[in-house]
């Protein structure tokens, strides 16, 4: 039975979109040709467990900073409500 590789392209999607990331930056960053990440793309190779982890730490990661510049931000705003009362 031929696995379901729906999710790695979904997960190369969104690295792209969320990341702003092309297939080349996506390439040179786990150093394979541009060929290789476009077989992931077109399900003709499974991605190794290692990239995909990898890929989604990326996205993690870039939550997580989204996530602080907030905080740092709200933080910002109370502190000068602070001042002004």
């Amino acid at each position: 039975m031929k696995e379901d590789l729906s999710y790695q392209v979904e997960l190369i999607e969104r690295v792209k979109k969320e990341l702003g990331m092309s297939q080349s930056d996506i390439a040179r960053k786990f150093e394979v040709g541009t060929s290789t990440v476009s077989n992931w793309i077109k399900k003709k190779v499974k991605i190794p467990t290692t990239a995909k982890i990898a890929l989604e730490l990326m996205l993690e990661r870039e939550k997580d900073k989204k996530m602080l510049n907030f905080m740092e931000t709200f933080s910002q705003h109370i502190v000068e409500m602070g001042r002004k009362n």
